[in-house]
């Protein structure tokens, strides 16, 4: 929604910080990351003004296990950006953002 949408980013981490603060607080502690995942899934960071679009300042490297436990999650039958999210946010811990994922199953619209 973000990539198609960019000015509502601000009112959805305002929403955050009312109903999943700790969530919000691993985002600001993390936001290279957080930014990045947002250019990876389909973005092409054009509302991050980034003069060079080829050159990516901070990638995040993942394990293979790392993404295995992505693929798992995923195979859950989440969206691949809300498993990412969550996996990344849940500090990469599989079964944080497992119950993450779950409790706010029915959030989307």
């Amino acid at each position: 929604m973000v990539h198609t949408n960019p000015q509502i980013l601000q009112p959805m981490l305002q929403e955050l910080s009312k109903q999943n603060p700790q969530l919000l607080r691993l985002i600001q502690e993390n936001n290279d990351e957080f930014l990045q995942l947002l250019l990876f899934e389909g973005g092409d960071g054009d509302f991050l003004d980034q003069d060079d679009q080829d050159e990516i300042p901070h990638a995040i490297s993942v394990t293979p296990e790392e993404l295995e436990a992505i693929g798992r999650l995923e195979a859950m039958g989440f969206e691949r950006a809300r498993v990412i999210e969550a996996f990344f946010a849940c500090d990469r811990n599989e079964q944080l953002a497992a119950n993450y994922l779950l409790e706010h199953a029915g959030d989307e619209e």
